[in-house]
């Protein structure tokens, strides 16, 4: 948040009653630690209460996330409220127009406004949508904000497009997907031009005649690709890793993964995983020293999982495979967000979007299928795969809304 932002609502904080004092604070725990942050012992030292008061003015932590849940989803039905007004004289898409508009959606989410803070909600709804997917109460708070946001993709393209519920579900999959990314690098010019591209790549599959003079993006979204790798040292799908081999430290990476996978990255300590592996935190670090080596671990595992050359833990089928790729991706962006220090991870999980797809494409025969068009889907397919997650619906959908889309893209 920048700092005039910052110092104006710590003004209006001071002229606000005390219960909307205190519910400010808990959304900015929300939103920079997540729910971890929420207990009420912790949010009374962080607003400088007692525990008494805080419970006196929110309630229990059920109640307290409900008032926070519903606040979000308020100050959420207005911001897409004012999208839908601005579009409203709009009487048909084409792809340029429809593009330009996604790319400025997600760029107006990422940015604090000193009226209604836009990304703060953005990253409660991060935060809670990941967290639905292992809590069951986390998730019946978010189905009618989760609702309330399809149906404003559903507004955007009804009567204004082909097909427009299948495109309203692709677009609020992509937006949930990439939305998060944005968070964490979307100050970057060089992520801000690779997603241009996924963007138009996606959006023209409206228009199959238009790809001729496409492809040439394809040399532009390469040299982006290159431009954008941190050298993390990540394994690539024909790279040898000694996570691979059976031993101490691939149990580690395992743990670290499930970590990341229910926790959230954040969550991710040697502590957490000496307590899942029945070892002590110092024979962790002993394998891995720092913080960031433990991370680094955990995500190359969630990269071997996603390229099919480690199981996915607990259940090793294709839509756990999926599940592990779109959770582990998705926290460690979310905690990048949060912590600039996690960029470079951030970027690699982002930059490499679609290159298992790519290849799986390629090995189904799609000619016309490059690395671009693979990103675009792929974005498309986890995003969908969240959703899903977060609803507890059908494991089925996400693949049902690629296969109805990669008939357009790749002809």
């Amino acid at each position: 948040m920048s700092e005039r932002s910052g110092v104006a609502a710590a003004i209006n904080a001071e002229t606000l009653p005390m219960a909307a004092r205190l519910l400010q604070v808990a959304r900015r725990e929300l939103a920079t630690g997540g729910t971890r942050a929420l207990g009420l012992r912790r949010l009374a030292a962080a607003a400088g209460v007692t525990l008494a008061t805080l419970s006196y003015h929110l309630g229990s932590k059920p109640q307290l996330m409900q008032t926070l849940v519903d606040a979000e989803r308020e100050r959420d039905r207005r911001w897409h409220a004012g999208w839908l007004e601005r579009m409203a004289a709009v009487p048909r898409w084409d792809a340029f127009a429809l593009a330009a508009v996604v790319e400025q959606y997600l760029d107006a989410a990422r940015t604090d406004d000193v009226d209604d803070d836009a990304r703060l909600t953005a990253l409660v709804w991060a935060e809670l949508a990941l967290h639905a997917g292992v809590d069951r109460a986390t998730a019946g708070l978010l189905q009618p904000w989760l609702q309330e946001r399809r149906g404003f993709w559903q507004q955007l393209m009804s009567g204004r497009i082909e097909d427009a519920d299948r495109w309203a579900e692709v677009l609020f999959a992509y937006a949930s997907d990439e939305g998060v990314h944005t968070l964490a690098v979307g100050t970057l010019q060089d992520y801000r031009l690779l997603r241009r591209l996924a963007i138009e790549r996606l959006v023209h599959g409206l228009h199959p005649q238009h790809r001729h003079g496409l492809t040439q993006t394809t040399a532009v979204f390469e040299a982006l690709v290159q431009r954008l790798d941190p050298v993390l040292g990540l394994a690539t799908p024909e790279a040898v890793t000694p996570l691979l081999e059976p031993g101490r430290r691939r149990d580690i990476a395992v743990a670290a993964c499930e970590v990341i996978l229910e926790e959230g990255a954040q969550a991710l300590t040697h502590r957490a995983v000496g307590e899942r592996l029945g070892i002590p935190a110092s024979s962790v670090a002993y394998h891995c020293r720092s913080g960031a080596d433990l991370l680094f671990a955990g995500q190359e595992m969630v990269y071997l999982v996603a390229q099919g050359r480690m199981p996915a833990p607990r259940d090793d089928s294709p839509a756990q495979r999926q599940r592990v790729t779109m959770r582990g991706t998705l926290s460690i962006s979310l905690a990048a967000a949060r912590d600039p220090a996690l960029r470079p991870q951030a970027v690699d999980l982002r930059r490499l979007r679609g290159e298992n797809l790519a290849r799986l494409l390629r090995d189904g025969g799609h000619a016309l299928a490059d690395r671009l068009d693979a990103q675009a889907a792929a974005i498309v397919g986890l995003g969908a795969t969240a959703l899903t997650d977060a609803e507890g619906a059908d494991q089925a959908a996400p693949a049902a809304l690629l296969d109805w889309l990669l008939r357009d893209l790749v002809g």
